[in-house]
């Protein structure tokens, strides 16, 4: 006989009626439920009712991503030569390069055939012209840019064929960032992130890209809060939703790339080291949820001890994957009752919103006609 069956199953409804009377008269919802502000309402216990399918990575091993602003090229050199020194296996260079003679510089003594390189400005084409990576990215968020500004970088035309210029070539690496700058909750965040990916799904299969290389092409960026499970049910919410939204364009076995990166909020002034254990249980979060790459802030704001925070914030990473192991599982929230309820419930209310932006003429659209806004003032 096996350990669990000797045991008696408890049902659902067994626990609720225990519960309700311990708790001697007192209602129930009023006393042990919490509603988020996402409008779910969290319950004390949970058991199994539904089996969620995630579609799966090979592994669960993910990059080790450092952010570098470029204002100086030779200091950009210096730092992410740092990074790689310290244990990152991804550098995300921010800022143009001018000349093949600057991008020579900027890449010094960088094995480019083995770390994960990636771009991101305003000319990506140049750019991609100018370097020769295996694996990373060259982008930018055309349409992550209009929206957070209201302005395109030349025009709808112009910025969507030099897209189209960048993405058209076969290559290994990623050409199209997808990235919510609209500061929305987190279920307003994946359907907005969808209904953004699909915008650029259509806009360039209307250029005659194939749908399958332009999905390839594709990488979203989700930023991750302290509300720790609820951010872990949040990627593994997209990860669903995008593999029901790639079988309508008739698209198997394309993965959905996402990079993480820790938010700056609830960051305390005062304190700056308590920001390490807030910037832990974030980068938990990311890695549990099934994240690709993932970025860990600088747990303070101090310039001059910036090579310093870095490290801090690799070593992190470091530590979940070298002491806690956490990239030898696969889905390890897989079978975690209240993980896959809020993965169904969030994956719900996202799809609800994006098909509400789809029925209003999709992301662009919705835009434009302050749909989007509309919804990011009502109240969840």
């Amino acid at each position: 006989m096996g350990l669990f069956e000797a045991f008696n199953k408890v049902s659902h409804q067994e626990w609720l009626d225990k519960i309700t009377l311990d708790l001697k008269g007192k209602d129930y919802q009023e006393t042990l439920v919490w509603k988020s502000e996402e409008g779910i309402n969290v319950q004390p216990f949970y058991n199994q009712t539904t089996s969620i399918v995630i579609p799966q990575k090979k592994s669960n091993s993910w990059y080790i991503r450092e952010t570098i602003f470029i204002e100086n090229i030779n200091l950009a050199n210096q730092r992410a030569l740092l990074a790689l020194k310290g244990g990152a296996s991804s550098i995300l260079f921010i800022g143009d390069i001018e000349s093949q003679a600057k991008m020579d510089e900027l890449l010094s003594d960088i094995q480019t055939d083995i770390i994960d390189l990636n771009f991101y400005n305003s000319h990506p084409n140049i750019t991609s012209k100018l370097v020769s990576i295996q694996e990373g990215s060259v982008s930018f968020d055309f349409l992550g840019e209009y929206a957070a500004t209201g302005n395109w970088k030349n025009s709808q035309e112009n910025d969507i064929a030099e897209l189209v210029a960048v993405s058209s070539p076969i290559s290994n690496f990623k050409t199209i960032t997808v990235k919510n700058t609209l500061g929305s909750s987190i279920i307003q965040e994946v359907a907005f992130s969808l209904a953004h990916g699909v915008e650029y799904l259509n806009l360039l299969t209307n250029q005659d890209l194939d749908a399958k290389k332009v999905a390839a092409k594709i990488q979203f960026t989700f930023s991750i809060s302290c509300n720790y499970f609820f951010e872990i049910a949040k990627i593994r919410a997209a990860r669903k939703l995008w593999a029901l939204i790639l079988e309508q364009y008739n698209l198997e076995n394309t993965s959905m790339t996402i990079h993480s990166e820790t938010s700056a909020s609830h960051l305390s002034e005062e304190d700056v080291h308590y920001n390490i254990l807030r910037n832990t249980t974030k980068a938990m979060s990311a890695v549990l949820g099934g994240c690709d790459s993932l970025t860990v802030l600088a747990h303070d704001n101090d310039k001059k001890s910036i090579d310093f925070s870095n490290r801090i914030a690799r070593n992190i990473q470091h530590i979940l994957k070298e002491e806690a192991f956490f990239d030898k599982v696969i889905n390890p929230a897989d079978g975690a009752y209240y993980i896959e309820s809020l993965t169904d419930e969030i994956a719900n209310k996202a799809w609800k919103i994006f098909q509400d932006i789809e029925a209003h003429g999709g992301f662009l659209a919705s835009l434009e006609n302050d749909f989007i806004i509309n919804q990011m003032e009502k109240i969840n």
